[in-house]
């Protein structure tokens, strides 16, 4: 006697898709469908915006770093976000405090020694610095070294000083693409002189 095939089995769907599934025609009831993850993740980034933005102007450097990177991210709502960020920051800014000092030069001139050097002297007059350095990107792989915190030890440890090295990404003339808006966060957190490396 032949035997009958056994029935097919029913794979389970995971829970979190159904949330996203049309009906079945044997279920009556309106379709639900899952909260659009675009839109939560933009409430969630003008969210983070406005909580770095409080933390920035009290001075915070975790807040300064995260910042900073928010402003750097080429995400389309990470842009939006660090617009935010900014707006709320810069009323904050006092520019009348503020001076900034590029400097910029080929490799091996001696830049982090001076910076170094110049850094430690204001840290001594008790001011606050921040140091962004601009390294140049692989025109293959798009990657920098970023080592200026290892060439400038003895500033890298001075909590006075906030040293944030950032890729060239293709842009010439010694800065980023956001180093404008990097240092006007830095400014907006409290700090007194910037220096600007290339």
């Amino acid at each position: 006697l032949a035997r009958a095939p056994p029935p097919a089995r029913r794979h389970a769907v995971p829970p979190r898709f159904l949330r996203s599934l049309p009906a079945s025609p044997r279920s009556p009831g309106p379709v639900r469908f899952a909260p659009c993850s675009a839109m939560a993740a933009a409430r969630s980034l003008s969210a983070t915006a406005q909580m770095l933005a409080t933390a920035l102007v009290a001075g915070e450097r975790r807040a300064l770093s995260k910042a900073i990177t928010l402003v750097e991210s080429t995400q389309p709502a990470s842009r939006e976000a660090a617009d935010e960020l900014l707006s709320l920051v810069l009323p904050q800014r006092d520019a009348s405090r503020c001076l900034r000092l590029g400097i910029s030069g080929p490799p091996g001139t001696g830049k982090s020694t001076l910076i170094e050097s110049l850094g430690l002297e204001l840290a001594s007059r008790r001011h606050r610095l921040a140091v962004l350095a601009v390294d140049p990107s692989s025109h293959r792989s798009g990657g920098s070294v970023l080592g200026d915190k290892t060439r400038m030890p003895q500033l890298s440890a001075n909590p006075a000083a906030f040293i944030r090295p950032s890729p060239a990404q293709g842009v010439l003339g010694g800065v980023a693409r956001r180093t404008e808006d990097v240092a006007l966060l830095c400014e907006s957190g409290g700090g007194d002189p910037g220096v600007v490396a290339g």
